[in-house]
């Protein structure tokens, strides 16, 4: 009994202690017992805190219920607003905290219109009538915000000239983080306006008449600066102290600078920006980046965009866009040739070495692309759209081994190999479409590729839809039937239509048909026996053709030799058939196999060593002797090229050859000769008389000796003046 006496008493003391709380949470103002029947206006839709009454050309604000936040009232007709019309909002003034009166035509605003709006967060007054800020009534309207958590301001389309600081004059703007007063016809800034907007984190200034700027006063918590589409032609903006070089943007993370009329690329007007991250100069009137490390003080930079500078950015040096910081690279809609006019050093880059988006997107991009991206092996990003490519070697992305989008799309290439994509085996993205390829090889990639890839666009592309088409319906049959890969083929099958022949034009791929085409298989088997055929007879006949050359050279030679007139005996011009140049160390070979072999048909040659007259100076005798020769034998080898009365004697006979003719010379090579170890003379001998050479095969000695006695034997011309020797190849000779 006592236990269920304690159990009620508990219960009782629980139900008075909730009643309490409730009676303390729901405690009734007069303002919610007023506003208790108001019910959402007929122009209007409510749900739960939003109230949306944009577009309905309302000349009035009508009465909103409670509890809404978020009233959107653009597209009306409010010229006026006043106390009267603000009234209406009396059932939520505790709770709005985002008005949007975008183009309401407003002209006049009544100055405490906005102060019983406590918690208002977010205000949009862009796009009314110009009047608002010529009246001052703005100004007066915003200097009653001090005591809200203001924090989103937006002043777009205001035609605001350099009423910037009187419309900012009462409004302190201490909770404001982001402001935009985009469109508006600012032509003078001074950051000063904004000195005491101590948290502002967003200013947005695009698309004024902005040409002189001031930063000297600094926003300490400013990290997106928007001042793209105006009339800037300062590069850049001084951010940074003249005397100390710091600067009070310490937290500037991104900067957009497009659309302006910027020239030079480079000022240490921003190396004090330490912290940038992304900076935006695409649409200026660069000329060239050619500037050294331009951007390489800039040591937080991530993303660099170049863009859309066509008419004007005619060089890029290699180490311009020098950084070891930068991840992000746009050089699109440039209209840069990376190949016949050099435009973009080749070099420039191999010094991004954390880059890993590359856009180059409408310019003109050669086969040799891959030389100048060979260090971007972290690149996962390459953008190349409507680059005139024409063709993919198989090289071509070698060293992107962690690429995963790539974009070839509106190109004019017409043809790959699997090999172009091997190196790719992180690929999720490829754009192929648009281009002019009408045979597709099938498979298009490696098995490894074709495993990451998640996205494969090739649509709009010169399809021939004949016999060899089957093939690639088969693998993207394959393909689709994969679990994993359903949805792979972008586009498919709607972009993918016939272009040849005409019977077909326009058929979609996967419906097509061709024609006879188990009978090009059987002629194509045909073919290929046939030119397995011819090839492997080819191979015999040149096999054949090697081991036997030295063989068959003699033939031909001694079938040309029955042409002549066969030995020619000496005139009596002449004492000697001829004059024999050689190295004391070479006397062995000359001794035992050159005289040995001419003797037998009864040549007469002279030997210095042998015919020479004691008392006569070796000068004197080494001219008349070699005057008295029908010809002279040079026997080149390597103690040749280090004997010093050898090329004495090789330069007299030259200079006697000028009278003579070529054909008084005969070089015989005896040993290979490093090229570099030949001397002038030497390599003139070579380019004006066809050398014969020395071989220790029985067969090539045959041609040797059959060559040297034609030579021997042929008339010379001794009315003969130099106008020029036949040429020979001395890429013949050793060059080891």
């Amino acid at each position: 009994m006592c236990q269920r006496m304690c159990l009620i008493g508990s219960f009782v003391v629980t139900v008075i202690l909730f009643l309490v709380k409730e009676c303390t949470i729901v405690k009734v103002s007069a303002c919610q017992t007023d506003c208790i029947d108001v019910k959402c206006p007929t122009h209007c839709n409510c749900m739960k805190t939003r109230a949306d009454c944009h577009g309905r050309n309302l000349t009035y604000i009508p009465r909103i219920p409670c509890g809404i936040k978020y009233l959107y009232f653009f597209n009306n007709n409010v010229s006026t607003l006043g106390m009267k019309e603000i009234s209406n909002l009396t059932c939520s003034f505790e709770t709005i905290t985002h008005i949007s009166l975008r183009k309401c035509k407003l002209e006049q605003m009544d100055e405490n219109v906005f102060a019983n709006l406590t918690q208002l967060e977010i205000l949009d007054l862009s796009g009314n009538d110009p009047k608002l800020n010529k009246n001052k009534s703005l100004q007066s309207a915003l200097g009653k915000l001090n005591r809200a958590p203001l924090h989103t301001l937006i002043l777009d389309r205001l035609l605001m000239q350099n009423e910037v600081q009187e419309i900012f004059k009462y409004f302190e703007g201490s909770h404001l983080t982001f402001l935009s007063m985009r469109e508006n016809q600012i032509i003078e800034f001074d950051d000063k306006v904004l000195k005491n907007f101590t948290k502002l984190v967003h200013l947005d200034l695009h698309g004024n008449w902005i040409n002189k700027i001031s930063l000297s006063s600094g926003i300490e918590t400013l990290e997106l600066f928007n001042l793209s589409h105006n009339q800037i032609n300062i590069f850049p903006p001084n951010f940074c102290d003249t005397e100390t070089g710091q600067t009070r943007y310490n937290k500037l993370r991104n900067l957009d600078l497009s659309w302006n009329q910027i020239i030079l690329s480079y000022s240490p007007n921003w190396n004090c920006l330490k912290t940038l991250e992304t900076l935006n100069l695409s649409r200026n009137n660069i000329e060239d980046i050619t500037r050294n490390y331009s951007f390489a003080n800039l040591i937080s930079l991530k993303t660099l965009i170049l863009s859309e500078m066509k008419s004007s950015l005619r060089k890029i040096r290699k180490h311009a866009i020098e950084s070891d910081s930068l991840q992000h690279l746009d050089l699109s809609r440039n209209g840069l040739n990376f190949e016949e006019r050099k435009e973009v050093e080749n070099d420039v880059f191999h010094y991004l070495p954390n880059l890993t988006l590359l856009d180059l997107s409408h310019n003109e991009i050669g086969s040799s692309f891959a030389q100048t991206t060979i260090r971007l092996s972290r690149l996962e990003t390459l953008i190349m759209r409507q680059v005139s490519l024409r063709e993919l070697p198989d090289n071509f992305f070698e060293h992107f081994q962690n690429l995963k989008h790539l974009d070839l799309s509106i190109n004019k290439i017409v043809q790959f190999s699997i090999n172009a994509f091997r190196n790719l085996t992180n690929l999720k993205f490829l754009n192929m479409s648009e281009n002019d390829i009408s045979n597709f090889p099938a498979p298009p990639f490696p098995p490894a590729t074709l495993k990451s890839l998640d996205t494969f666009d090739f649509a709009d592309n010169s399809f021939q839809c004949e016999c060899e088409i089957i093939k690639l319906q088969k693998w993207i049959n394959d393909v689709l039937s994969d679990p994993g890969k359903q949805n792979m083929l972008s586009r498919y099958p709607d972009g993918y239509r016939c272009l040849k022949p005409e019977s077909m034009y326009h058929v979609p791929l996967k419906n097509a048909e061709p024609n006879n085409c188990n009978n090009s298989y059987t002629q194509l088997l045909i073919s290929g026996i046939c030119s397995a055929i011819i090839c492997l007879a080819f191979t015999v006949v040149l096999v054949v053709a090697f081991i036997y050359r030295w063989e068959i050279k003699f033939l031909l030679h001694k079938m040309r030799q029955k042409r002549c007139n066969g030995y020619n005996p000496l005139t009596d011009t002449f004492e000697y058939s001829s004059y024999l140049v050689y190295a004391e160390k070479d006397s062995a070979w000359v001794i035992h196999d050159l005289l040995k072999e001419l003797k037998e048909d009864k040549y007469n040659i002279y030997i210095r060593d042998r015919y020479s007259v004691p008392g006569v100076a070796r000068c004197d005798e080494i001219v008349d002797n070699i005057y008295k020769s029908k010809t002279v034998i040079i026997v080149l080898s390597k103690n040749f090229m280090a004997c010093q009365w050898c090329n004495y004697q090789m330069n007299v006979a030259q200079a006697r050859a000028i009278k003579l003719g070529p054909r008084f010379l005969i070089p015989v090579i005896l040993e290979g000769i490093c090229f570099k170890n030949m001397t002038m003379s030497v390599q003139h001998l070579f380019r004006t008389s066809k050398p014969i050479e020395w071989a220790q095969r029985s067969t090539k000695n045959r041609l040797f000796w059959s060559e040297l006695k034609t030579a021997l034997d042929a008339e010379i011309n001794q009315e003969f003046e130099e106008t020029g020797y036949q040429s020979f190849d001395i890429g013949q000779v050793s060059r080891d």
